[in-house]
């Protein structure tokens, strides 16, 4: 497991063998071609092993539909531990719509995705009720820094919509970047977190 998570390697791996809603092939195949030109696109559809991950810089659940066993569980933990990053998407709904487990490991880092559902509480003409057009979510500076706004209000930095997904519960050593501001319900809640270990670490990301 030495060269799992190389900065050399430029793999993303894309798992489908959780039944995931989000499909590389179908729903991702926009990301996949914008990723293609940069990146070394693999999918798998058998049991996270050792030799699943190795060598893959990030491992991306589309939203799973499925339950993760012990020994996958681990086999993911001592990947980020190694320096490997994790991205997780999922629906309205969180772990009971989906039937699955994976907020187990995400706990470990902080992070809790709820089982609600996110609702623009104002018609807004071209959306539906769950497509919520935040304005004002972003909460981490960072964002207003990437974008070179930093002298604007961070949190109105960049407008977003977020369709039919879930909030989270966000806690130390994770921290939040987007929430649905002040118009979504519920309000001002974490939609988007991360993880990520000291810069003099050796540890990844989710």
């Amino acid at each position: 497991m030495n060269n799992m998570a190389d900065s050399n390697n430029n793999i993303i791996l894309f798992d489908m063998a959780k039944n995931e809603m989000f499909d590389i092939n179908d729903n991702l195949k926009i990301l996949r071609r914008k990723l293609q030109g940069s990146y070394t696109i693999a999918i798998n559809k058998h049991e996270i092993t050792v030799d699943v991950l190795n060598g893959v810089q990030l491992v991306v659940f589309g939203a799973p539909r499925a339950m993760f066993s012990e020994a996958e569980f681990n086999c993911l933990h001592k990947y980020i531990d190694l320096g490997g990053s994790v991205l997780v998407m999922f629906s309205e709904g969180g772990e009971k719509e989906l039937h699955t487990n994976i907020n187990y490991l995400l706990e470990e880092f902080g992070i809790m995705v709820n089982s609600d559902y996110v609702l623009r509480t104002h018609y807004y003409l071209y959306f539906h009720p769950k497509e919520c057009l935040v304005k004002d979510g972003v909460v981490n500076e960072a964002v207003a820094k990437y974008l070179d706004r930093e002298n604007e209000n961070p949190s109105k930095c960049i407008s977003f919509v977020f369709p039919y997904g879930a909030s989270l519960n966000v806690a130390k050593p994770a921290a939040p970047i987007l929430t649905s501001g002040s118009v979504a319900y519920p309000l001002n809640r974490p939609l988007c977190a991360f993880y990520s270990a000291s810069k003099y670490s050796n540890k990844g990301t989710i």
